[in-house]
């Protein structure tokens, strides 16, 4: 690396005998040795300054060469090992960078074991979100494994997202710009109070049981869930809010708020 970067080092021009430049002044001097005596000193901490700098200068740029070299090698390795895609770098990038300031408690919850018996009793506040009368509740249970979701109010009003959750990966809704919320999720950037990972979206099929044999509306039916993964403002379902971590279902029409977003969800 050293060859790569050279610099030379000024030097004082000679100075004639005519003007003494080591000696300190003294009441014998003229106005013309003096001034030349002063651009002499001043010329010697110039030059001492600028040194100093082009030294300091060759040592950054040896460093900085030493780690784009560094780097380069890594990355061909990368390349050969079939580690490395041009198309999602900059994705992977941001994600990453967000995954490692989220909260770990809430992260475990994005990812982890979703057949959890914690996940299957919401608290009394969460149970009032989703109950409604025996007389007159929602459909929770559908054929389709997609959800619509219209955003009614906030920065985002009118866009409509059309979410896929999978029974191991979540579809995930915040304000973050990660590959997740992209992709198959729901990036609300521009809401500001909405956390970067607010909650998520989860399926899971149960067999539906179908006591009248004339019937054909039996079979495996899908139901949606929703959790609000620990967020700094909550989510709100009606005049409830969630509890933070518990999962509720999902029924038809249901009307949720997160930030200053309210967004209406339905099947299909």
């Amino acid at each position: 690396m050293n060859d790569s970067f050279t610099t030379s080092t000024l030097t004082k021009p000679p100075t004639t005998k005519k003007y003494p430049t080591q000696t300190p002044p003294n009441d014998t001097w003229t106005i013309e040795q003096l001034l030349h005596w002063s651009l002499d000193q001043y010329h010697s901490a110039a030059i001492s300054r600028t040194n100093s700098h082009l030294e300091a200068l060759q040592a950054q740029c040896e460093n900085e060469c030493e780690d784009v070299m560094t780097l380069h090698e890594l990355a061909v390795g990368m390349r050969e090992r079939g580690e490395l895609n041009n198309n999602d770098d900059n994705e992977e990038q941001v994600e990453s960078r967000e995954e490692e300031n989220a909260d770990p408690q809430q992260q475990q919850l994005v990812d982890g074991d979703y057949n959890s018996s914690n996940h299957l009793k919401p608290t009394s506040t969460s149970a009032a979100a989703t109950n409604s009368t025996n007389t007159s509740k929602p459909k929770s249970t559908t054929n389709t494994s997609t959800l619509t979701i219209t955003i009614l109010t906030g920065p985002h009003e009118s866009q409509t997202y059309k979410l896929q959750p999978k029974h191991t990966q979540p579809c995930l809704i915040g304000r973050s710009k990660g590959k997740k919320f992209l992709r198959n999720g729901i990036s609300l950037s521009k809401d500001q109070e909405v956390s970067t990972t607010h909650g998520k979206f989860s399926i899971e099929q149960q067999e539906q049981v179908d006591n009248d044999s004339s019937s054909n509306s039996g079979g495996v039916q899908n139901k949606f869930y929703y959790t609000d993964v620990g967020s700094t403002n909550g989510s709100t379902v009606g005049e409830a809010r969630l509890e933070p971590n518990v999962r509720i279902e999902i029924e038809e029409g249901m009307d949720l708020r997160v930030g200053n977003s309210a967004l209406k969800i339905e099947f299909g």
